[in-house]
Parts: structure tokens; sequence; C-alpha cells
């Protein structure tokens, strides 16, 4: 029979163990990195959303007041941001039973006051620029009003890879690399 040989104590050596705890630690800060962005891209998620409800909400208090729309009623271009809500309101004992007593101006008085009031409490500095686009003439040619939302995002700072035409030149955000804004159009059939 032949004897084994004994090679020492077997385990793990103190650089070994040194190596291993560094390589994690590099794993948990590559986690948190990655969790700190995965907070801010839901947060910015979460501000689009909100943005777009919010244009879209004006969209159909547009379409069901096409006489106040294409009357520009509607029309807002303010620069940013918007530190009030659009107050066109009349006198409220005038106006107390929208559907019989007000005519489409004030309807679409009554509508910006509360839409832009919803666009400053729920977006960071949410400012509104609506433009209605009379149709050139022509046959199947409709009106359409530009819905532009505006908003600082939270998420960055410096420079911005947003692009020029992201937001009406009308709003003076060139120089405001931290503003986002959506845009939509909103196709009006008038009778």
């Amino acid at each position: 029979m032949q004897r084994l040989r004994s090679r020492g104590p077997a385990g793990f050596s103190l650089i070994e163990v040194l190596v291993s705890m560094f390589i994690v630690s590099l794993g948990i800060l590559a986690l948190a990195g990655l969790l700190q962005s995965a907070t801010r891209y839901g947060k910015m998620s979460e501000v689009r959303s909100t943005a777009t409800l919010l244009a879209n909400d004006i969209a159909d208090h547009l379409r069901a007041n096409l006489d106040g729309t294409s009357q520009g009623a509607y029309d807002v271009t303010s620069a940013f941001p918007a530190t009030a809500p659009v107050d066109r309101r009349v006198d409220a004992n005038q106006c107390s039973d929208i559907v019989n007593l007000c005519n489409p101006r004030e309807i679409a008085a009554a509508d910006l006051y509360s839409w832009t009031s919803r666009l400053l409490i729920t977006l960071p500095q949410g400012t509104p620029f609506v433009r209605y686009n009379q149709a050139a003439g022509g046959l199947n040619q409709n009106d359409s009003v530009d819905v532009w939302v505006a908003w600082l995002d939270p998420g960055t700072t410096g420079s911005s890879d947003r692009p020029a035409s992201e937001c009406p030149p009308g709003l003076n955000v060139a120089d405001k690399p931290s503003v986002r804004c959506i845009y939509l159009q909103v196709g009006l059939k008038l009778r």
C-alpha cells in the first residue's frame, strides 16, 4: 500500500479573500448606480406620461368646443416657465351654468384656467403652448391645433440631447437644456 503525501492545510489565503471582496464590492457599486438610473428614468417616464395625459385632456376640450377653438380662444403662447394659470374667466355669477349661459369663448376660458392650473400642480414648472392653425384651403383640408406641454425635467442637468424641434420657438427654451416638451397636433373637422 502506498501512502499519500500530505500537502498541508487546504483553504484560502488572505490575498484571495481580499480580491474576492474587492470584486463583490465592485458589483454592489454597479448595482447601486443601476438602481439610481432606474429610479431617475422611472420618474422621467412618469412625468412624460402625465404630460401626455394633460395634452390629450385639452385635445378633448378643443374638440368639444369647436366654436371657441376656431375663434382662437384656446391660444396660449407664453414663454417658459409659466408662473400662474391662464386666467381669462369671467365673473362666476355671470357664467354659473356652463352649458346654458356661457358662450364658446367663456367655455374656453374656463377650460384653459382648469387645465393650466393642473399643469402647474402636476408637472415641474409645467407650461402650456397652444396655437390654432386654420387650413390653407382646398379640398379635404381641416383646421388643426398645435399643443405643446413643457416641463423642467428633474433628471437632466447641464447639456441635453433634446432635438431643436421638440419645443416651439416661442417658448424660449433654447438656453434651457433641462426643459422637455410633448407635442400633439389635434385635427379638427369643423361643421
